[in-house]
């Protein structure tokens, strides 16, 4: 039962984000949100249910990065705009390189690095950095949480391993909304 109550929770924090943003109305009739839409509002959300060491958890803002061609467009920075993560500012920015990730507190993969990813990923090793992506099998691949697609569904995969070997701590509320949750590699 306190799954299904944490789940609802999740849920019904995610329909606050889409709708305080503007991206969803609870309104009869209204328009289901678009699957970046879904995936904005988790990346914004991630950051409430993960906690990060010192001294990422010290920056004076909260950066969620996005590597490779960004399939947000002004999406993403819409629903963070004046939003507070740990009590900081949220700040979104794009990069280049793997090399530039190490001061993202959430970095997003897009599909378009596939080939790279094992790269990205050896290059972030050890540092704590949420990674989240939406390749095919991406938190099976080493990333921490991976993106997929459940019918129209945003659903997503928790590697717990890989989080907890960058020094990450996942709260149990977003492990149990995971469709899936990785304990070992």
């Amino acid at each position: 039962m306190a799954a299904v109550a944490n789940r609802a929770r999740l849920w019904l924090w995610l329909a606050l984000v889409l709708t305080v943003t503007g991206v969803w109305t609870a309104r009869p009739g209204a328009q289901r949100p678009r699957e970046y839409q879904v995936k904005a509002a988790y990346l914004f959300g991630f950051g409430r249910f993960v906690e990060w060491p010192a001294p990422a958890s010290a920056r004076p803002a909260f950066v969620i990065c996005v590597i490779g061609d960004d399939p947000f467009g002004r999406l993403l920075d819409e629903t963070t705009a004046g939003g507070v993560v740990k009590e900081r500012p949220v700040e979104v920015r794009r990069i280049a390189r793997a090399e530039d990730g190490g001061d993202c507190h959430t970095l997003f993969v897009s599909a378009s690095e596939d080939v790279r990813l094992a790269r990205i990923l050896q290059v972030l090793a050890g540092r704590p950095v949420l990674t989240v992506g939406e390749t095919p099998q991406f938190a099976q691949r080493g990333g921490m949480i991976g993106f997929s697609l459940d019918g129209s569904r945003v659903r997503f995969t928790v590697n717990l391993a890989a989080a907890q070997q960058a020094g990450l701590t996942m709260q149990s509320e977003l492990l149990r909304v995971a469709a899936a949750v990785l304990r070992s590699r």
